[in-house]
């Protein structure tokens, strides 16, 4: 893919600036972010599949104190003052930033038009859709999913306010079908990240299966865990409070909590650890699990084999029901019924979630038609979806949970992940 070349003309100091092809970008070392100019490109084909001529992708100011899930898809830097980052269903892009904001913005070398404006956005943002007569204008917004929920409620009256006067006014629509498909139809490269992130992952969780020894805290796992991390020039994939989980025994809380420096592993003890990573801006998220065996034991006890084969056959169930086309909650509803018929509460939370730039990365949810997840469990499955699949149960020696990352192609679901099929148990 070519580069731009970004030039103001003289005779507009704070106006349009064009772009000429050409190779100056990389000649000056400047870094152009590829995925986001990709991402453009897919957003312009996903703007005509759903009949949208023109997507304000972005309506935001002062975005590194207020970040928004749209910047690292489809933007790429952050901006102080008032911006609008907008792409066309004919591969038509536009960036009005404040002059202080231009030579960022021509960095990431993803829009073509680059407008810097001085004193007020309204006048270059009025004249760009006065040129392109959208009969439609699509807005990051969505009452459903919370990755393309992406303006808030001042920059929309703000944007509504800049339009009066004008027809477009009254055309803004939600475009988060298109931002939905967006981040969850991955490309290949973005695959390929989330593939390098499972890597990590399931190399440091060799290293913590030699840390699970009598004595140890969860907490001291987690900063080992941590330790590790650092040294691979990896992130949390999520709150580094609480990545990875870790849960000893019966005590332990289970969910979304923060590893206890109190609670130590002991013999006769389930282990169970919730870790994620985030490596070249995309995210893993792995469940794995360990039985410590008391003295006298060979093998783990069937208080905790039967649970942990029935949370596996679960998953597998759900696996195994993973098509193109098919809505999540029938997928959840597979692997749900597994639990519920071998007499375990029906869970609490969904099978699985998708996985890309962050953990819980929007889209369709293989979960039930709950009120708290909105439409989303309705949404079709479709190639390039990666996937989640998760669930645990309570045993009397402490938490049952796995989970594994899965990619959803045309001819069906494939791991990502190295599945665990079985429950390894270790001498003390």
């Amino acid at each position: 893919m070519r580069s731009h070349d970004v030039q103001a003309p003289e005779n507009r100091p704070s106006g349009v600036y064009t772009n000429t092809t050409g190779n100056a970008e990389m000649r000056r070392g400047r870094p152009l972010n590829e995925m986001v100019t990709q991402k453009i490109l897919q957003a312009s084909l996903l703007l005509r599949e759903h009949d949208l001529p023109v997507w304000i992708v972005q309506f935001a100011r002062e975005t590194y104190e207020n970040p928004q899930p749209v910047q690292q898809l489809a933007v790429g830097t952050t901006v102080t003052w008032p911006a609008a980052f907008i792409v066309t269903d004919d591969g038509r892009s536009y960036a009005i930033v404040g002059t202080g904001d231009v030579s960022n913005t021509r960095q990431v070398g993803a829009y073509a038009n680059v407008i810097g404006y001085v004193q007020d956005i309204r006048p270059e943002l009025r004249k760009v859709l006065s040129e392109l007569q959208p009969a439609r204008v699509g807005v990051s917004y969505s009452l459903d999913d919370d990755s393309a929920d992406n303006i808030t409620h001042g920059m929309y009256r703000i944007l509504r306010q800049s339009l009066e006067g004008t027809p477009f006014a009254e055309r803004l629509v939600s475009a988060d079908e298109v931002l939905i498909d967006l981040r969850a139809r991955k490309l290949d490269v973005e695959i390929e990240r989330i593939k390098a992130a499972i890597t990590v992952t399931e190399e440091i969780f060799t290293e913590i299966e030699h840390m699970l020894r009598p004595g140890v805290s969860e907490r001291e796992v987690a900063q080992r865990v941590h330790d590790l991390m650092h040294k691979r020039s990896v992130t949390s994939a999520w709150d580094a409070g609480y990545d990875p989980v870790v849960n000893f025994g019966p005590e332990s809380p289970f969910g979304h909590t923060a590893p206890s420096g109190h609670i130590t592993l002991e013999p006769g003890m389930l282990a169970h650890v919730d870790l994620g990573i985030k490596r070249s801006g995309y995210c893993s998220d792995l469940q794995r699990m360990w039985y410590i065996l008391a003295e006298g034991e060979d093998a783990a006890p069937q208080s905790v084999q039967l649970p942990f084969d029935t949370v596996l056959s679960s998953i597998s169930a759900g696996f195994g029901a993973l098509r193109v086309g098919r809505p999540g909650w029938e997928v959840d509803s597979v692997a749900r019924k597994v639990l519920v018929q071998a007499g375990y509460p029906e869970p609490e939370f969904s099978l699985g979630h998708q996985l890309g730039q962050t953990t819980h990365d929007g889209g369709a949810l293989l979960g039930p038609r709950w009120a708290r997840y909105g439409r989303r469990p309705e949404l079709l499955l479709q190639p390039g979806n990666v996937f989640t699949l998760e669930y645990g149960v309570t045993s009397p020696l402490g938490q049952i949970g796995l989970e594994e990352d899965v990619l959803l192609t045309a001819d069906g679901p494939t791991y990502l992940s190295t599945p665990q099929t079985a429950l390894p148990c270790l001498r003390p």
